[in-house]
């Protein structure tokens, strides 16, 4: 290949790096000088592609690597000594993978691609000793590791709520992750099983159903096949911070006439109500 054959192929193709990766403002060089970032840059061991249903580690694997999540979806699995599993967490784009190991010597759960995905790989020891030498760097790194500590937390709490609490959470982060990665955030696909979300809210299957029936029959989603459509994101946000019960909603609109189509143009998070027509204009 020619000089000029190489360089048009450059610019048409250009090589994957930190500093033109669709993911950087999710990831540690969004806010680190060129130079900064170059040496970020070389922390990255590689970039790999991660198959539906692949590992991305196991379980007692040897924890050596971080990972970070450049396209796709994971899911997170501790499987029992009597073989029973539960799904610790679900890692989107821009998310972190394998910090649960950063204090061992091995890595304690398996993570598993939901979907096609691809990952990049960074030295811990590489991360520890950089982050020292740059402020900014450290202070993402805290903050990204206090950030986990605090989602731990509120999914510890959540376990404890309501099952229509739990999932109404778990719709809105959904609906956060979709939004995040400049996707409609009422609009999104479930990258998981039903059996996974059960596992994850410590539901069986029969109330997940039970669960997904309540809320297509209360107009809050929509669902076809494994596309959700979020109808009401101003109630979810009630159910989720518990300043409505399920017994609330079903009593008010016992005594509301039924709805038309809620407009969504108007309707976005922490808006106070959803903009339902008035009896007049029905």
């Amino acid at each position: 290949m020619s000089k000029s054959d190489n360089d048009l192929s450059k610019r048409l193709f250009p090589v994957l790096t930190c500093r033109n990766c669709i993911v950087k403002k999710h990831c540690f060089p969004h806010d680190l000088s060129p130079e900064e970032t170059a040496q970020f840059e070389q922390l990255v061991v590689r970039r790999r592609r991660v198959l539906r249903g692949e590992f991305a580690y196991r379980a007692h694997d040897e924890c050596s690597k971080i990972f970070i999540v450049r396209l796709g979806s994971f899911k997170t699995v501790r499987v029992s000594r009597y073989g029973g599993m539960d799904v610790i967490a679900f890692h989107h784009t821009g998310d972190l993978l394998g910090i649960e190991g950063a204090s061992h010597s091995a890595y304690e759960v398996d993570t598993i691609a939901l979907e096609d995905s691809q990952i990049c790989e960074l030295s811990f020891v590489g991360l520890e000793e950089l982050s020292r030498k740059i402020p900014r760097l450290h202070q993402q790194v805290w903050r990204r590791l206090s950030n986990e500590v605090t989602l731990m937390q509120q999914q510890s709490l959540l376990l404890k709520a309501r099952s229509e609490q739990r999932f109404a959470s778990f719709l809105l982060d959904l609906s956060r992750i979709s939004s995040r990665c400049g996707n409609a955030s009422t609009e999104f696909s479930l990258r998981m099983s039903r059996t996974d979300i059960g596992l994850f809210l410590g539901l069986t299957n029969e109330s997940m159903s039970r669960l997904i029936s309540k809320f297509r029959k209360a107009r809050l989603i929509d669902v076809s096949v494994r596309n959700v459509r979020v109808l009401s994101p101003c109630t979810l946000e009630e159910l989720a911070s518990g300043a409505m019960s399920w017994e609330q909603l079903e009593q008010e609109q016992m005594s509301l006439p039924r709805p038309r189509n809620v407009d969504l143009d108007k309707c976005i998070f922490n808006c106070g109500g959803c903009p339902l027509p008035s009896p007049s204009a029905q």
